[in-house]
């Protein structure tokens, strides 16, 4: 009996040990972003940090299959300017990831541009786009 306490404490410790040092998920905590106006310029910056939109756009960035490397033509300037802060690390400061995105309403898709070391593209479908667009109260 007590050598199979010994070992069930002994996987319990081995688990807890794996489980803890394998959790190097990122962390979105704040989004922040511009819109182009028409005219040309910028809105103020609007902070998001509501937990469940946070979520969301988490999931949506967490589905985008980039495609790294690739010269954009762009014929307009983008819709919105992007910011996303991870918390990557405890203890560490945040990392932010820069994105340009053009909602493009004749074919319901979002096309995305990160600009982190590697130029990346992107494109998302009708679900997604529409539901990022509608978490960055984009209206055009």
């Amino acid at each position: 009996m007590r050598k199979w306490c010994l070992v069930g404490c002994i996987w319990i410790l081995f688990i807890s040990i794996i489980l803890g040092c394998g959790n190097t998920r990122k962390n979105l905590t704040r989004v922040d972003y511009k819109q182009n106006r028409t005219n040309g310029t910028y809105s103020d910056i609007v902070m998001l940090t509501d937990k469940k939109k946070l979520e969301k756009i988490e999931r949506i960035f967490s589905k985008i299959k980039w495609e790294e490397n690739v010269a954009v033509k762009r014929t307009r300037k983008e819709d919105i300017k992007a910011t996303l802060f991870y918390v990557e690390e405890k203890n560490m400061p945040e990392r932010l990831y820069e994105y340009e995105i053009w909602f493009h309403n004749d074919i319901n898709k979002a096309v995305l541009i990160g600009d982190n070391g590697e130029q990346s593209y992107a494109m998302l479908n009708k679900e997604l786009s529409k539901e990022l667009q509608k978490l960055l109260n984009y209206e055009k």
